[in-house]
């Protein structure tokens, strides 16, 4: 029998994606194994955000190649740049549907049993990768314009998965033991199903009956949600206690100039407003954000405003990126500033990061937090918690379970604590 392995580089669709294939292969009647050094086919899902993800990609890709395995390459940056990944045993598949392709290497060439359109992640992923958050995909594509971003050209047009199919996937998902459920999508935010919106969504999940016992038994979480789409509709249904409390809201940049040239839908005085709506409905809920250093008309003034929200206590954790021009985008044909100013900008950028992420991790010192349990190294539990920081756990408790814990300490990126009250 066939044995697969899937992969990604990039963001959590990516992750939704590679979830999606290998229930696909495996409806087929593929056997997964956890390694991609274990299989015969290893899928790859690539990611076109930066040069640096694209180059992230192709090291993988060609090292599974190198190895002897046949590689079929999925995802963003082989739909951007098809080019980059030819050579022997290499396959490109960026939106050939997986049911197709599973259809050529099922035993017998049987039919698929997994209804997988290439669109959403309907397949659940099997056993041999069994997470304990899982990650569907709710909304992909994206109609916004930002000037810098390529990831909107390959991945297209805005379109939601219906709000019944959601359910049942998130329903599916908690039967096969998932602590939590992440949403995501390209744009999250947009996601809409007739006349009901991402709050409808969100509402539906935490009612309805399949979730029930999640007042004991499991959270919900958004992937990413831009500040415009923070209404106080959405944020009324995110105040569900089942629902984690922590928003990741991408600004990019803090600089009113800076965001007109990247094309952003919004101002730092509107940003900061959308936070400020989360603060009145969410209380202490942890904030998270990206921002990009070093876009082609940011000067040194507009990068200390970025530098000072960073520093400003908003945000717990931050992602930071260094401008890379990305092929087919309006901000690919501004002349880029110096690689010296842009590594030093990122480098201040990041240490204003590492200064926000401490500061968060002694916040939580002394508190309790719901910590869904991941896995278990040298003797301690390791999760995150509702607030998204990293936790290592004394005590027992299984993969899988949320446990009440009380962090006394730091430990490496995250908090240490012993367990206080299993959740049932």
């Amino acid at each position: 029998m066939t044995t697969v392995a899937t992969v990604f580089v990039g963001c959590k669709v990516s992750q939704a994606d590679s979830d999606e294939a290998l229930g696909a292969l495996c409806g087929a009647g593929l056997r997964s194994v956890a390694r991609g050094d274990e299989a015969d086919l290893v899928v790859v899902h690539t990611c076109c955000v930066t040069a640096e993800a694209e180059r992230k990609s192709r090291r993988l890709v060609h090292r599974m190649a190198r190895a002897g395995r046949r590689v079929v390459v999925a995802g963003c940056a082989a739909t951007l740049r098809p080019g980059q990944f030819e050579g022997p045993g290499l396959e490109l598949l960026a939106e050939r549907p997986w049911a197709a392709m599973a259809e050529s290497d099922a035993p017998g060439g049987q039919e698929p049993a997994a209804r997988a359109s290439g669109a959403w992640n309907a397949a659940p992923a099997p056993v041999t990768r069994r997470r304990t958050r899982a990650v569907i995909k709710v909304q992909d594509g994206c109609g916004g314009r930002c000037s810098y971003c390529a990831v909107r050209l390959v991945r297209g047009r805005p379109r939601s998965r219906p709000l019944a199919e959601v359910v049942d996937a998130a329903s599916e998902a908690i039967d096969r033991g998932c602590g939590e459920i992440v949403l995501s999508g390209i744009d999250l935010g947009s996601w809409g199903d007739g006349e009901r919106r991402l709050a409808d969504l969100v509402e539906a999940l935490t009612a309805s009956a399949a979730f029930a016992p999640w007042g004991r038994a499991g959270r919900l979480r958004l992937s990413s949600i831009e500040p415009r789409h923070l209404d106080d509709r959405l944020l009324e249904a995110l105040g569900h206690p089942s629902v984690a409390r922590h928003l990741h809201v991408p600004l990019q940049s803090a600089d009113d100039g800076v965001l007109a040239d990247m094309n952003r839908p919004y101002i730092a005085a509107e940003y900061e407003a959308a936070l400020a709506r989360v603060r009145a409905r969410l209380g202490r809920a942890m904030l998270s954000t990206d921002v990009i250093v070093g876009f082609p008309t940011e000067g040194e003034a507009a990068f200390r405003r970025t530098q000072a929200a960073l520093e400003s206590g908003l945000f717990g954790r931050v992602h930071v990126f260094a401008y890379s021009p990305r092929p087919g985008t309006a901000a690919a044909e501004l002349p880029p500033l110096p690689a010296a100013v842009v590594k030093e900008r990122r480098a201040r950028a990041l240490a204003a990061a590492e200064a926000a992420a401490r500061a968060a991790r002694r916040a939580a010192l002394g508190r309790p937090a719901e910590v869904l349990v991941e896995d278990r190294r040298d003797g301690l539990g390791r999760g995150y918690s509702s607030e998204y920081i990293r936790y290592f756990v004394r005590g027992a408790a299984r993969r899988g379970q949320l446990v009440s814990v009380v962090a006394d300490g730091e430990h490496e990126d995250g908090v240490i604590g012993s367990v206080k009250e299993p959740r049932a």
